[in-house]
């Protein structure tokens, strides 16, 4: 394998202006077979598509066919190892931010990820009342109750200031502890 960021030499009739001339002669790059463009492709039925002679990659919402680009590619095949068949976008806004993937492999666009599967999951934490729901979705731990045996002591100090504070009528600190969450604990 070659190390990451090392030019790989492309081998004679794959480079990127081949894949041009391909690009404008071929009829059906991404395979469509004459089907429309669908709408409701799964992260699922993407996970089967993960080997280079049937290889389907998410991008910004779109899914698209690389099987015939992955031997143009001007790092090598070995650089797809573990992104077959899986979300590319945050590897793709990485080491490509520049590159218009429109341009690129818009032709090798077989359809659109759903969304609806995403939306089910969320809607699946909907049992928890939404006071519960953090602002990223994750549940919270309810707030611990306020300690309702406290009294306010007021002394005076030399300078005349009055000091308030505050004395919990128990002084037994295991009761203390008992109430703190285990990564507050000493």
């Amino acid at each position: 394998p070659v190390p990451r960021g090392q030019k790989v030499a492309a081998r004679k009739g794959f480079g990127l202006s081949d894949w041009v001339r391909l690009k404008r002669s071929a009829k059906d790059l991404a395979l469509l077979r004459g089907k429309p463009i669908r709408t409701n492709i799964t992260p699922q039925e993407i996970k089967t598509h993960d080997d280079i002679h049937d290889a389907w990659v998410s991008l910004n919402g779109k899914v698209y066919n690389i099987t015939p680009y992955l031997h143009y590619h001007p790092g090598g095949l070995e650089i797809f190892d573990g992104t077959l068949g899986q979300d590319i976008s945050d590897l793709y806004k990485k080491y490509h931010p520049w590159v218009n993937a429109d341009g690129l492999v818009g032709n090798l666009l077989i359809g659109y990820l759903d969304t609806s599967s995403q939306n089910e999951q969320e809607e699946s934490a909907s049992y928890l009342p939404q006071q519960v729901l953090g602002n990223d979705g994750f549940a919270m731990p309810a707030p611990r109750p306020p300690k309702t045996t406290t009294t306010t002591a007021t002394t005076k100090s030399s300078s005349n200031v009055a000091a308030t504070s505050s004395v919990l009528s128990s002084n037994n600190e295991d009761e203390d502890m008992e109430d703190l969450n285990p990564w507050e604990k000493r």
